[in-house]
């Protein structure tokens, strides 16, 4: 519960919009990656570091069904140095997303129909569940509008956070530190505690900034237990990746 001195994160910050419309997420040549990743949040920059500006958006991955997103495409050549199985990354275009790398990541993309299923009925699967997501993700936007904060319950109920953690370091114990081999930058703690810090480094080697942690769930839809995002400001690059229990 948040206290007289620490903030209610089940209010909305100053500035920011929920499910924003894809149009002002994604880059114009790429609006199909609504398709993919449900924009959840928009938020300024500034809010997190004064020193940032501009906006960055919280996506959540509509695979997978089972397993890791990406892992259906994995050795297909499609990803890059920022687009791994469990790990996606963004170039900031005039405020909006840039994929970077391949979006035929995504195992649904239409150019992939011809691509070798990794065991029977995979496919039906996913479609199933891409519809079943949809759904959720439109009914919670339309609760979201008609109450203006997050819940489960149809008649209003319990509020949820937007983010459980909001800047900082990102909690060095956390399955996605270990699930798929990614460029970082790991401290120990200087306490002896067995605790580290951990920054996950771009492609120039200069450290990603944690922004937001938060579980999916508490935007209405299945997902990642903690979708964990950060961004790295010189080059205008945001990056997820997802823990999973």
């Amino acid at each position: 519960m948040p206290t007289a001195t620490s903030p209610d994160f089940t209010r909305l910050p100053e500035h920011a919009i929920a499910f924003p419309e894809a149009s002002d997420v994604f880059v114009a040549d790429q609006q199909e990656l609504a398709q993919h990743m449900l924009a959840l949040l928009s938020i300024d920059a500034s809010s997190i570091n004064p020193q940032w500006s501009g906006r960055l958006h919280l996506l959540s991955p509509v695979e997978p069904y089972e397993g890791l997103v990406g892992d259906l495409t994995e050795n297909m050549g499609f990803d890059g140095e920022l687009l791994k199985t469990n790990w996606i990354g963004f170039k900031l275009e005039s405020g909006r997303y840039r994929l970077c790398g391949d979006p035929r990541y995504f195992f649904l993309h239409p150019d992939n129909k011809d691509l070798p299923e990794v065991h029977p009925g995979v496919r039906d699967e996913l479609q199933q569940h891409y519809l079943t997501e949809h759904a959720a993700y439109q009914e919670a936007r339309r609760s979201y509008r008609e109450r203006g904060y997050l819940t489960w319950s149809a008649q209003g109920g319990k509020r949820y956070t937007f983010f459980d953690e909001l800047g900082g370091e990102a909690q060095g114990f956390a399955n996605w530190v270990e699930t798929v081999k990614f460029p970082m930058d790991i401290i120990p703690a200087d306490d002896h505690s067995g605790d580290y810090s951990v920054w996950p480094l771009s492609p120039a080697k200069r450290r990603f900034q944690h922004v937001l942690s938060v579980p999916a769930v508490h935007y209405g839809i299945s997902g990642a237990d903690m979708i964990v995002m950060f961004y790295e400001p010189v080059d205008g690059l945001v990056l997820f990746t997802f823990d999973w229990t």
